[in-house]
């Protein structure tokens, strides 16, 4: 924990600009070790865990206290009994072999609950206040045919929370990917991380999903419209956007596993990416 505050200038970087900050405070952030520019940062304490990287920025690290799981197939919701460790969900999430490739399930949430996380003396002095979003799973698209157990019915993500300079406290946005704000409908590439934890598995695999409209809905921290999404060409947003899930459980079903990472299905997410070599 000691080398956190020296080992990246990734809160907000030259690269992911939070909307409406125009510079970030010095005290926020060290600077990137040499050579270490990839490397995830902890900035908020164990179990509420929010992970950084530069030149990526965001990514919506699961929390695993309270989980439940059960959601889908008539099944009864039954409790992991344990508390696991969050993961970092900073796997490929852009293209339809990514998302069948790393996910175990894709389904419909709604962002029910959020809540500010009371910030440590350290975070206060780093100029951050995370958040915690509370996701509620109304429906399962898709699931991968090795994934173990059932999805859950609800799980508790680290979210995108504020940036602070003196008194003034501003939302921390990146263009193109939601907040997860209380009141919207998402579509989420989920998977369950090595320690148990769920989470979304990284850029790219949270959709606008309000109106059963994909691309309508919050992103970015403001209201969107499936006309008007950004996403790269390829990406699965870009190319189901202004459907509805259908069209993207057509996608999956059609996309296969990269076959560097198939012989490792039955392995978690993040041991599947390591082994299949990909940069």
């Amino acid at each position: 924990m000691s080398g956190d505050t020296t080992r990246v200038r990734a809160l907000l970087s030259a690269h992911d600009p939070a909307a409406g900050v125009e510079t970030v405070p010095e005290r926020v952030i060290g600077e990137v070790a040499a050579g270490r520019a990839d490397a995830p940062v902890t900035v908020v304490r164990a179990g509420r865990r929010l992970a950084l990287r530069a030149g990526f920025g965001l990514a919506l690290a699961g929390v695993a206290a309270g989980v439940v799981l059960g959601a889908g197939g008539g099944e009864s919701p039954r409790s992991t009994g344990a508390e696991a460790a969050p993961w970092d969900g900073d796997l490929p999430a852009r293209t339809g072999t990514d998302w069948v490739t790393y996910a175990d399930w894709v389904a419909v949430v709604r962002a029910t609950e959020d809540e500010e996380i009371p910030p440590t003396r350290e975070e206060i002095e780093r100029g951050y206040i995370s958040r915690s979003a509370k996701l509620t799973v109304d429906r399962v698209l898709w699931s991968r045919p090795a994934a173990e157990g059932r999805a859950p019915v609800h799980f508790t993500v680290d979210a995108a929370g504020w940036t602070v300079e003196g008194t003034e406290r501003k939302e921390f946005v990146r263009p193109g990917e939601p907040r997860l704000e209380t009141g919207h409908t998402y579509i989420v590439a989920l998977a369950r991380g090595a320690e148990g934890s769920w989470g979304p598995i990284g850029d790219g695999a949270v959709l606008p999903y309000d109106g059963a409209v994909i691309g309508e809905g919050e992103s970015g921290g403001e209201r969107v419209t499936a006309a008007a999404v950004t996403a790269p060409e390829g990406s699965v947003e870009r190319r189901v956007a202004g459907k509805d899930a259908r069209a993207l459980v057509e996608l999956l079903e059609a996309a296969d596993p990269d076959p560097a990472a198939a012989p490792f299905a039955s392995l978690p997410p993040e041991e599947r990416f390591a082994r299949s070599g990909r940069k």
